[in-house]
C-alpha cells in the first residue's frame, strides 16, 4: 500500500509550508518596494548639491569683489563710499553663503520627509543686495 502521493494530512502541511513560504516571499518584496521609494533619488540630492555650489560659487565672487573694489578702485572723492561698497559685497557674500548653506539644508529635509520644497529667500536677498551696491557704486561715481 506504499503510494507515491502523500496523505491527507502531509499534502496539507506541505501545501501550507508552502504557502507560508510564497507569503513571507511577498512580504520581503512589498518591503524592498516600500525601502526603494523612501530612498531619495540620487539625482535630486546632487541637484540640490549643484545649487548649492552655485550659490557659493556667487558668494565667493561677492567676496572677490569687495576685496577688489578696496584694495584696486582708486578712492572716490568722498572716503566712505568705496569702504561702503566693498563692505556691502562682503556682508552680501557672507549673507549668500549661509544662506545657501540653510537652503540647502532645507530641502535636503523637505525631500526625504517627501514634503514640497521650501521657498527661498535668497533671490530677492541676493537681488536687494545687488540693487544696494550699484546704488552705492553710482553715488561713488557720481561724487567723484
Amino acid at each position: 500500500m506504499g503510494s507515491a502521493e502523500p496523505s491527507g494530512s502531509a499534502a496539507d502541511s506541505e501545501m501550507a509550508a508552502v504557502e507560508h513560504e510564497i507569503a513571507a516571499t511577498e512580504a520581503k518584496i512589498e518591503e524592498l518596494i516600500e525601502a526603494e521609494e523612501q530612498e531619495l533619488d540620487y539625482r535630486f540630492t546632487l541637484a540640490n548639491e549643484r545649487t548649492f555650489l552655485a550659490w557659493i560659487r556667487t558668494a565667493l565672487g561677492l567676496l572677490a569683489g569687495g576685496v577688489a573694489v578696496h584694495e584696486l578702485v582708486k578712492p572716490f572723492r568722498h572716503h566712505g563710499v568705496r569702504s561702503a561698497v566693498a563692505m556691502s559685497c562682503i556682508v552680501l557674500a557672507g549673507v549668500v553663503a549661509l544662506g545657501a548653506y540653510g537652503r540647502w539644508r532645507h530641502v535636503q529635509e523637505s525631500m526625504q520627509r517627501g514634503d514640497k520644497l521650501p521657498r527661498t529667500l535668497m533671490v530677492p536677498i541676493l537681488a536687494c543686495g545687488i540693487a544696494v551696491i550699484a546704488v552705492l557704486a553710482g553715488i561713488g561715481l557720481l561724487l567723484s
